[in-house]
């Protein structure tokens, strides 16, 4: 199976969101707002990254 760097991306951030949550807070409500928090951080910085990394030669 192939997978996309950003579909690896969007998998990464899933499963660490998921852990971070489970693993800092207490209730129910609070893992969710803080899982689904962590889970978008992940996917704007790694865009913000990405968008000031583009112009860069390699």
């Amino acid at each position: 199976m192939i997978v996309s760097h950003f579909t690896a991306l969007v998998l990464f951030a899933l499963f660490v969101s998921t852990v971070f949550a489970l693993i800092t807070k207490n209730e129910p409500r609070e893992q969710f707002r803080y899982g689904v928090f962590v889970f978008l951080s992940f996917l704007a910085v790694a865009f913000a990254v990405g968008w000031i990394m583009y112009p860069l030669p390699l």
